[in-house]
């Protein structure tokens, strides 16, 4: 026969914060969040939780001292690649937000590879994380994938999109990259190369897809031999310069897509004796210092990336003061915007 709840427990066992957990429906950690006063829970969340308690008639002053552990108020914030300049302006956005709630921001660079990554989302999960903002090399990669969905803690993607669904929050690249194809068009150029890399992520799809709209909207379609879509190092850029301005059709224009290609694009233009916009004209992705300062100054599709990692902080405490599970994938996009220099010229017949 079933035993008896009460103070002593469920069924003749100990009552715990897992107890009170299953039967308001959320996250040990949540529970953990209540009972210790930690702000930012939900009030219609807090009510279920001290409801179950209630219902169990455990004594959530005796266990505080216990599970306060289970709230480390700490986030890990685990990115691809540490050359990246757009993950430090990511990073101080993010903290500004977790910070002023009591929260400590803790960094990893994974440099772009899966075993990194699953090594570091364990760690995180070891060290009793409150929840994780990161990107992965290869959204489809079937381990990280499983790691993530075993460490049980909230989390949001940053510029990336796991098929197991889950938070993803990122810049508007379709619109930007349609814009800056359209401006190229509007002017004028029908073979227009693109450098990038990224295979496989949202950022790559959102952005491949934009420019195909974009020339599908005049009848036309991509040139397979203007696709340089392997990498995002400099020396690709520099590269991929020289096969494409050696070609018996060399492109009128070069959308350069990834903050570390430009220096790489630049200089491969320079070595073969080549200046925009009079040869080719160009435009960046991720406005940097190179682009503002460069003689003339690039035409570049820019994002807030500082505004982006606020973003990024800001839905993962929603995830975690709410304690429930996504039921379907959910996305937040930052707008992006073409800010026009002086990169590129109109064709005239």
């Amino acid at each position: 026969m079933a035993g008896k709840k009460g103070q002593g427990g469920i069924a003749g066992g100990r009552i715990t914060a897992q107890d009170v957990a299953a039967r308001a429906g959320v996250s040990i950690g949540t529970v953990s969040r209540v009972i210790n006063s930690v702000p930012g829970v939900k009030p219609a969340i807090a009510a279920k939780v001290q409801k179950a308690i209630d219902e169990l008639g455990w004594s959530p002053n005796l266990a505080a001292q216990t599970i306060r552990a289970s709230s480390s108020r700490m986030i890990g914030f685990i990115f691809s690649d540490i050359r990246n300049p757009l993950y430090a302006m990511m990073t101080k956005g993010a903290e500004e937000v977790l910070s002023a709630r009591g929260y400590l921001l803790v960094t990893a660079s994974s440099d772009g590879q899966a075993a990194k990554e699953v090594a570091l989302i364990n760690l995180f999960k070891r060290r009793r994380a409150d929840g994780m903002i990161l990107t992965v090399e290869r959204e489809g990669d079937a381990e990280v994938n499983q790691t993530v969905s075993r460490a049980s803690m909230p989390y949001v993607m940053m510029e990336r999109e796991l098929p197991i669904g889950g938070m993803s929050v990122g810049a508007d690249h379709y619109n930007g990259i349609r814009q800056a194809t359209d401006y190229l068009l509007g002017l004028g150029h029908r073979r227009i190369a693109v450098i990038t890399g990224g295979r496989g992520t949202r950022v790559a799809r959102d952005r491949m897809r934009a420019f195909q709209d974009s020339l599908a909207a005049r009848g036309m379609a991509p040139d397979d031999d203007l696709m340089k879509l392997d990498s995002f190092a400099s020396e690709y850029g520099y590269r991929q310069m020289s096969v494409l301005l050696g070609m018996r059709d060399p492109p009128t224009a070069v959308l350069s897509l990834g903050v570390r290609l430009l220096p790489g694009v630049v200089s491969g233009l320079r070595n073969l004796g080549k200046s925009y916009p009079d040869d080719v004209s160009l435009i960046c992705s991720n406005d940097t210092d190179l682009a503002t300062m460069a003689s003339p100054p690039i035409t570049a599709v820019r994002y807030d990336a500082m505004a982006l990692g606020r973003l990024a902080a800001e839905a993962l405490l929603d995830r975690i003061g709410s304690g429930e599970a996504l039921t379907s994938p959910l996305r937040i996009e930052l707008a992006t915007e073409l800010v026009l220099r002086g990169s590129c010229r109109a064709l005239t017949d």
